[in-house]
């Protein structure tokens, strides 16, 4: 490990890792972490700024669930708007008791506006998300991505 690893790392106090697509599903080198010459990271946390512009810094628990909202818009927004995606919504949740009632709403409205900027302003970004790191760092938080082709997995295009 290079001194410039080495010293990042200290730097970092808390890492959540989360995962969107079962992994050993896709052939290793399905996975990617660069699209078109950008990180995927980078492409989730500028997708994500509208929902991450009025979080605290020291608030790494909001950090991570508005990078999570933001990554489940995004791999939605490849399912037909209205009932379609409220379908595969609810069988992603299944069971989940945070998105049960009116949280359940507010989760379709999340994932319906942010589905609308994917489609809007990051219609280039052809890909899915597989699972992120939310990463509490000393001074910022961060988050390193990872995604796969949106052909693979198989949903009609709108």
């Amino acid at each position: 490990m290079s001194k410039g690893n080495f010293r990042k790392r200290r730097k970092e106090v808390d890492i959540a890792r989360i995962e969107l697509l079962p992994e050993d599903v896709f052939p290793e080198e399905a996975i990617f972490e660069e699209y078109k010459g950008r990180r995927v990271s980078n492409i989730l946390l500028e997708f994500a700024s509208p929902l991450l512009a009025k979080v605290s810094k020291d608030d790494f628990f909001q950090f991570k669930t508005m990078i999570y909202f933001a990554a489940i818009s995004w791999n939605f927004s490849y399912f037909k708007a209205g009932q379609e995606r409220k379908a595969a919504l609810d069988r992603f949740l299944l069971g989940n008791k945070l998105f049960e009632g009116e949280n359940k709403e507010k989760m379709y409205t999340i994932v319906d506006n942010l589905s609308l900027r994917k489609v809007n302003s990051f219609w280039q970004y052809d890909f899915m998300l597989v699972s992120f790191k939310a990463i509490k760092g000393e001074k910022e938080n961060s988050v390193m991505a990872n995604a796969i082709d949106s052909s693979l997995m198989n949903i009609p295009i709108q």
